[in-house]
């Protein structure tokens, strides 16, 4: 307990509890002070990438799936991705897996950062198109390639489609 003395009462002290010194203290312990704080810097370092963004991010990593893109497709991001999604396919076929690896990284990079518009974007517009049904030994390659993210969105769409299929017989 801390005493303090009283400017009014001559040599009188008077004891303050210590919550009311230390309040933010006694509510929180270490270990929760620093997952907190964890979670709040991560949430700040977290810059969220938008379909401005995506497309600049192509130009940038990935020039020649960037050039695939019509000029009448900019600004409709489900055109923009699926020029990407057209991109691996191709590589898939040819079973060129180096590239097919160079497109995973970055669209995982994307989907980590995304805001929901991109997100769904690459949820609809390239996971879910380019392997939803395919059970091609090409596709199954490939599949295996997935970061456990996209694997993990990839297996949701593959769930609900299930549920809808199942609702419909």
């Amino acid at each position: 307990m801390v005493t303090i003395q009283s400017r009014t009462l001559s040599h009188s002290n008077l004891p303050i509890p210590d919550s009311l010194v230390h309040p933010f203290e006694q509510m929180l312990d270490f270990k929760t002070f620093t997952s907190l704080r964890r979670m709040v810097s991560h949430q700040h370092e977290k810059h969220l990438i938008r379909r401005a963004d995506f497309v600049q991010q192509l130009t940038l990593y990935l020039p020649e799936v960037a050039a695939r893109i019509e000029e009448s497709d900019f600004g409709i991001v489900h055109l923009e991705v699926g020029a990407m999604k057209l991109a691996t396919r191709e590589a898939i076929v040819r079973r060129d897996f180096t590239t097919v690896h160079r497109h995973f990284i970055l669209i995982a990079d994307l989907l980590d950062h995304a805001d929901a518009e991109l997100s769904d974007a690459i949820r609809i517009s390239y996971l879910e198109a380019l392997f939803l049904d395919e059970t091609d030994p090409a596709y199954a390659k490939a599949r295996c390639m997935l970061s456990r993210p996209m694997e993990n969105v990839l297996r949701q769409s593959e769930l609900r489609l299930k549920k809808m299929r199942a609702a419909q017989a």
